[in-house]
């Protein structure tokens, strides 16, 4: 099965990775099951994830946690100004 992805318009016009390139194809792999390609494709992947389910149980229980979410959001933005560093320097 063919999947097309949206092209990296960041990529495209400025000539080097976004913070978040790989995300799309990472994405697709965690979703065929292979889930170290999808981590070694994009890093954050996992972090990204955990934030994402945090937010989505605060939401439906409709309670706040705001200190472990401003961390987790910390900790998401660090990994991906390291995952455009490391693209752009790697690649």
């Amino acid at each position: 099965m063919k999947v097309t992805l949206i092209p990296c318009f960041y990529r495209q016009v400025l000539g080097f990775y976004c913070p978040t390139c790989g995300f799309q194809r990472s994405l697709v792999l965690l979703f065929h099951g292979k889930w170290m390609e999808a981590v070694a494709m994009f890093p954050p992947l996992p972090a990204q994830l955990v934030t994402l389910l945090w937010v989505l149980i605060a939401k439906l229980s409709k309670k706040v946690f705001s200190r472990p979410f401003v961390v987790m959001t910390i900790v998401d933005f660090a990994l991906l100004v390291f995952n455009c560093v490391y693209q752009n320097i790697i690649n």
